[in-house]
């Protein structure tokens, strides 16, 4: 029963006299009953001492004065104190209101800065950390409460004490500051980070404000990248060889041809036999060419017009023309890149062209002229070639030989190249063949 009325008395303790909210009344009743005690005790004494001087009307008197005395001096308290307790509440709701206002306000910013991929750190101008996010924590391996407080040289060895505060002032004067180092989690492992910071005021205190990203990953891609690069590169040299070598004994094929056919030449007699075997071995040379230059050059899928068509010249005028024969090429050519198919095209009707012109144009004892002009005009390419024989009578002929050689040229010119070919007579005979530039898949 004493332990029900233990706890029972315990718990009004609890409620009325150690909870703020009667904090009034509490003092009220104290200043009542020590008002009462002390009125008593001099009550006490008053009757002591009327009993030794016989004025016991006038202490009556007195002690209802102090009394009543007291009791307004009680009620008066009690009103201010209450009063006094309504405005400290009120204060109290208030600054709690405000804070879980600020709370509300700054908590998609919290978020933010917790979620963030980057470690976010705050220092203080000598390198202490007053701050850090959880994405740092989580990549150095630390809790907060084990790195607040702590400096920068705890994550970062590369710095010691003096060297820290120096990036810390070269922090805050340097604008959009990075630098790549290295730095330290708990368990000792050293992994590449990529820092950057800036430097701000706040409370009239400076501060810094550090954003570290950790490098592993990167760098492991990036080496990753390396070797598939390499490997390709590799794969790639290797590819280029092997083409290489093909165009090489494609080369090397049509010039055992062209060798056969130059026997046969040599041994034939019937002159119409003889130019069939040179214009076959010259019409191969044009192909071969193509692969030459394809094998001595850096690339591989294309070459240089200009330099094709001038070499192939050359070869054509030293087949067909004798010594004593004058002949003045003028050859203008933009610079233009074609395929390999488009330059053997473009050589082959080159070829036939320059070929007739060398044979029924040019003559000894004259001066000979061949131009050739291949020139671009906006998405077309436009080719004339034009010698100053004689030229011809029947223009229209051409247009439907059944010769070899004009057989292959329309063949070219309209199936291959879709082009549209005139020739008319112009101090001689000249052909224009217009094309797009763009190559057809």
């Amino acid at each position: 029963m004493s332990l029900m009325k233990r706890h029972f008395s315990e718990k009004l303790i609890k409620k009325y006299f150690l909870n703020n909210k009667y904090i009034p009344v509490k003092f009220s009743i104290f200043y009542l009953l020590s008002g009462i005690i002390g009125i008593a005790s001099i009550n006490k004494l008053f009757i002591i001492y009327s009993e030794n001087n016989e004025s016991t009307l006038d202490n009556h008197l007195s002690f209802n004065f102090i009394f009543l005395f007291l009791i307004f001096t009680v009620v008066l308290l009690f009103l201010i104190l209450n009063h006094m307790q309504k405005v400290i509440s009120k204060i109290d709701k208030s600054y709690k209101d405000l804070k879980d206002q600020d709370k509300e306000r700054l908590m998609p910013y919290e978020f933010a800065l917790n979620n963030s991929v980057d470690g976010i750190y705050w220092f203080t101008i000598d390198a202490k950390i007053v701050y850090l996010n959880d994405a740092a924590c989580k990549m150095l391996g630390y809790e907060k409460e084990e790195l607040l407080g702590k400096y920068l040289e705890v994550m970062d060895t590369n710095f010691n004490r003096l060297t820290a505060i120096e990036v810390m002032y070269k922090i805050r004067n340097t604008q959009n500051w990075i630098l790549e180092t290295t730095q330290r989690r708990k368990n000792g492992e050293i992994f590449p980070v990529e820092v950057s910071g800036h430097g701000f005021t706040y409370g009239g205190q400076e501060y810094i404000c550090a954003f570290g990203r950790d490098l592993s990953q990167r760098q492991e891609i990036n080496k990753k990248i390396t070797n598939i690069n390499l490997e390709l590169q590799k794969s790639l040299d290797e590819k280029e060889i092997l083409l290489k070598e093909i165009h090489h004994r494609v080369k090397n094929n049509m010039e055992i041809i062209s060798s056969l056919l130059a026997m046969q030449l040599r041994r034939a007699e019937d002159d119409e036999v003889r130019n069939i075997l040179k214009q076959s071995k010259s019409r191969i040379n044009t192909m071969a060419l193509v692969h030459e230059f394809l094998y001595l050059g850096e690339n591989l899928a294309y070459i240089n017009l200009q330099d094709y068509i001038k070499k192939l010249i050359e070869d054509i005028k030293e087949l067909y023309i004798s010594q004593n024969t004058q002949l003045e090429v003028d050859l203008h050519i933009d610079k233009i890149i074609f395929s390999t198919n488009r330059c053997i095209q473009i050589g082959m009707v080159l070829h036939e062209l320059c070929v007739n012109a060398l044979k029924y144009a040019f003559k000894e004892n004259r001066e000979n002229l061949l131009c050739i002009h291949m020139k671009r005009i906006d998405d077309k390419i436009h080719v004339k070639i034009r010698d100053n024989g004689e030229g011809l009578e029947d223009i229209n002929c051409l247009y439907k030989s059944d010769s070899i050689g004009m057989q292959l040229i329309h063949s070219i010119v309209e199936d291959q190249l879709d082009a549209t070919i005139e020739f008319k007579n112009n101090n001689g005979l000249e052909c224009n063949i217009i094309f797009s530039e763009d190559e057809e898949e």
